[in-house]
Formats: C-alpha cells, sequence, structure tokens
C-alpha cells in the first residue's frame, strides 16, 4: 500500500486471518526491489499464488495493479515491485 513503510531485514510481523485473528508470527529475511519485469520465476513460485509460474504471477499482479493502484502512474512494466522473503518463527496450532 502507499505511505506503507518498507519491509526490512529482522522485522517481524503478526499476521491475521480474514476475522483479525493472529495465525502467524514471521521474520522478514530477505527484500529487494525490483522492476516488475524483473521478478523472477524463483520469487513467483515462493509466493505461492495460482499455479506458482511466473506467466500466473504476472498476470494476476499487472491485473491488480491496473484496476487497483494507487500510484497515479498505475501499472508500468518497469514500476518497482517489492520481493519480500520470511520464515515462519509461531505458529499457533
Amino acid at each position: 500500500m502507499s505511505g506503507d513503510p518498507l519491509p526490512y531485514v529482522g522485522e517481524f510481523s503478526i499476521i491475521l486471518d480474514g476475522e483479525d485473528r493472529p495465525r502467524a508470527l514471521i521474520e522478514t529475511t530477505s527484500v529487494r526491489t525490483v522492476p516488475f519485469n524483473e521478478v523472477d520465476p524463483e520469487h513467483a513460485h515462493s509466493e505461492g499464488e495460482g499455479d506458482r509460474t511466473l506467466a500466473d504471477w504476472c498476470e494476476t499482479h499487472e491485473h491488480y495493479w491496473r484496476n487497483y493502484s494507487e500510484n497515479p502512474r498505475g501499472f508500468e512494466p518497469d514500476m518497482p515491485v517489492i520481493c519480500e522473503r520470511f520464515r515462519v518463527v509461531y505458529q499457533p496450532s
């Protein structure tokens, strides 16, 4: 979201479900900013959505940014994308 602080390595975050109940504690392990058209297949796969291919990732994210971007620039193939990796520190049973 626009105006949100960027994640940083070592940051802890609580992940909430659709009813705002805590479901996991994660720690950010890597953050990199790359142009949309340079996101790699490994990132698309690790994000775990759709069929986990880069093509599906690009199609889904482009559609989202074309329709819902808060940035007046909208979608651009070279727009910066934040690629965050994390590890699950705690997940209640």
